[in-house]
């Protein structure tokens, strides 16, 4: 899947997308995935992908609560009309009837933010580093909790994972035109995801991996970077339900 890219007149657009869980399961059989093994944010990004092929809007942010449907909000440079004609065009039948098209939605984002502009948010985070190269305790490319490997760099010192996930997330949102002052870590959880590698069989391997909801507030040093980040996403596995910046009243 190709990473979202702006369009040429710099648009960005939230599309809301209630897809129905009974078929996404559906869709993780056809596809022959170890069902009980393969987490939802997995078969949301499959879905997205035989609806809308590369033009599949990411990041994404997939919330589940439990019942008939998973609502699904993600940006994209389409509009959500555009995102269905992709659809009603080239998604075969079983793809096409997992949204309730009647009630897909779409906004437009602004398309200026002005410098020293300060905002409330939440993403939803993968905060890991992948390793250059190898030590006692990893192999060279593995991708690492960054909290592990703080602790690792320090060993026998008290490290703090909520402060750790912090520093990275400003780091990150430093690198994008972002400051980030008040933050603090609202939700954790060592996921399980499942991956399938880009061999001829694509073998799926099921790891773990950390899950952190971040929230905080932050200003805007530069509006070019800032609608940038959010078009892109923050951190790894931004097609996979990580990533997505939501905005909220400072």
């Amino acid at each position: 899947m190709r990473r979202p890219a702006m369009s040429d007149r710099g648009q960005l657009f939230m599309i809301q997308l209630p897809l129905e869980t009974r078929r996404l399961f559906a869709l993780g059989r056809r596809r022959r995935l170890p069902v009980r093994q393969t987490d939802l944010d997995y078969l949301v990004h499959c879905q997205l992908g035989e609806l809308f092929g590369e033009q599949a809007p990411a990041p994404f942010r997939a919330v589940s609560s439990g019942g008939r449907e998973v609502q699904v909000l993600a940006y994209s440079d389409k509009p959500a009309e555009e995102l269905r004609n992709q659809a009603e065009t080239f998604a075969e039948p079983a793809a096409w009837a997992a949204c309730a098209w009647d009630r897909i939605a779409t906004k437009r984002m602004p398309g200026e933010w002005p410098r020293g502009k300060s905002l409330g948010f939440e993403v939803r985070t993968c905060p890991v580093v992948r390793k250059a190269s190898e030590g006692p305790k990893h192999r060279q490319g593995a991708e690492i909790d960054v909290f592990l490997s703080r602790c690792w760099e320090r060993p026998g010192e008290p490290v703090d994972r909520e402060a750790v996930y912090c520093e990275w997330l400003r780091e990150h949102f430093g690198q994008r035109g972002v400051t980030v002052g008040q933050v603090g870590m609202e939700k954790f959880r060592l996921a399980r995801v499942l991956r399938r590698d880009h061999g001829q069989e694509r073998t799926a391997t099921v790891c773990q991996r950390p899950d952190a909801l971040l929230r905080g507030i932050l200003q805007i040093d530069d509006g070019a970077a800032f609608q940038d980040l959010l078009a892109r996403g923050l951190g790894r596995h931004r097609a996979f339900g990580f990533g997505m910046v939501l905005l909220r009243p400072a």
